[in-house]
């Protein structure tokens, strides 16, 4: 399933039209990225609603709808637990990242670089 990238250093996969990224991967890792990939569509709208509140001082009036519609292809990190938003399209700065506990059960803390 994984495949290691020299330009990233870390092993890759995609699944679901997700990435996911790994420093070594396992039968339980790849156990994690079936799991994710299958379940993140349907926590999408959860995962939208919860970044909105950090997004509201730099692009109000912003909907969970659209939110969800210009997140763009996810990366998860597995090892970190991580969901980085790389391609979004609300803005050609920002870079948003989630973190989050099991099969996206839980959200813990959204942060945006750029």
């Amino acid at each position: 399933m994984f495949r290691y990238s020299e330009e990233d250093g870390a092993y890759l996969a995609k699944r679901n039209g997700i990435e996911f990224v790994c420093e070594e991967p396992s039968g339980e890792l790849e156990k994690l990225a079936r799991e994710l990939a299958d379940c993140y569509e349907d926590r999408l709208p959860e995962i939208a609603a919860y970044i909105l509140p950090g997004l509201e001082g730099l692009f109000g009036g912003l909907t969970a709808e659209e939110l969800a519609s210009a997140l763009g292809t996810p990366q998860i990190d597995l090892d970190a637990s991580v969901i980085t938003y790389l391609e979004q399209t609300l803005d050609e700065s920002h870079i948003f990242v989630l973190e989050f506990d099991g099969a996206l059960e839980i959200f813990l803390e959204f942060t945006m670089d750029g």
